[in-house]
């Protein structure tokens, strides 16, 4: 079955923010302002992307969603990180409706709607698991009876971990999350133009039927500098620890992340 993650870089479009900025300019130059984006690539680098290139089951497309405001380097940038990754899409868009535009990236990429799809979102600055998409895909199977009568059923694997990067590498709190953005999927019937980007991951429990996998570690939800939450006020507090041996091996081997390489992206100039 055909299958798409949509992920959104730093476009710049009306909502999809929590913090307010009071014309098109501001919020251009808080999301594309130095410290920013360079926190975003260097997430993006030693965090999304691994797992992305990684996945064990390779048939999907990653379609990364930026605007057209996205200045020439930035641009580059991301061509030369993704360059090596075949799942990886990039499109760009005008500053429209935040929502209005995700879908058009989804119904675009997927055509005439005569067949069903599995569609999954990802931030520039979480993982999934490597096996994700192969689980979801199982899921999918499993559930044939249930979305034949539906046109759309999510999937939700809930537990994971909030974590930290820097120069010191990556810092773990072990959590259990519903409906999450990350580890979270919906499978779109034929005929219908639904996709993840049209409702609010937290309320996907109150538009259609789910099923909840829990037992094993699925996603990694970044907390850092410019997280839109935090910037808002919202200030989650998590107990970090610093990950032994035996914990950045099994990350390694879960989401491809690997703590040599996010020491060595942090500690560039």
């Amino acid at each position: 079955m055909r299958t798409v993650g949509v992920c959104r870089f730093s476009y710049a479009g009306e909502g999809g923010f929590k913090v307010g900025h009071k014309d098109h300019a501001a919020l251009e130059a808080f999301l594309y302002g130095e410290a920013r984006m360079e926190e975003r690539f260097r997430l993006f680098e030693a965090i999304t992307l691994p797992c992305v290139a990684r996945q064990t089951d390779p048939d999907f497309t990653f379609l990364i969603v930026t605007g057209t405001g996205l200045p020439a380097q930035y641009m580059d940038r991301l061509h030369k990180l993704t360059a090596g990754v075949p799942q990886c899409v990039i499109k760009q868009y005008p500053p429209r409706q935040h929502r209005r535009i995700m879908k058009k990236a989804v119904n675009e990429w997927r055509g005439d709607p005569t067949e069903p799809c599995l569609q999954f979102r990802l931030d520039d600055d979480d993982a999934m698991a490597l096996t994700f998409v192969e689980k979801f895909k199982q899921a999918a199977v499993d559930l044939s009876a249930i979305t034949a009568r539906h046109s759309s059923v999510a999937v939700d694997f809930n537990q994971g971990y909030v974590f930290t990067a820097d120069a010191e590498g990556v810092k773990l709190w072990a959590y259990h999350y519903a409906y999450s953005a990350i580890a979270l999927g919906i499978i779109v019937q034929a005929g219908s133009d639904d996709t993840i980007m049209n409702h609010g991951h937290q309320n996907l429990w109150k538009i259609m039927p789910t099923l909840t996998l829990t037992g094993e570690d699925m996603m990694m939800r970044g907390h850092n500098e410019f997280n839109d939450s935090r910037l808002k006020g919202k200030k989650n507090v998590f107990d970090y620890a610093a990950m032994d041996a035996a914990k950045a091996a099994h990350i390694r081997t879960t989401f491809g992340i690997d703590d040599d390489h996010v020491r060595e992206v942090f500690s560039r100039p």
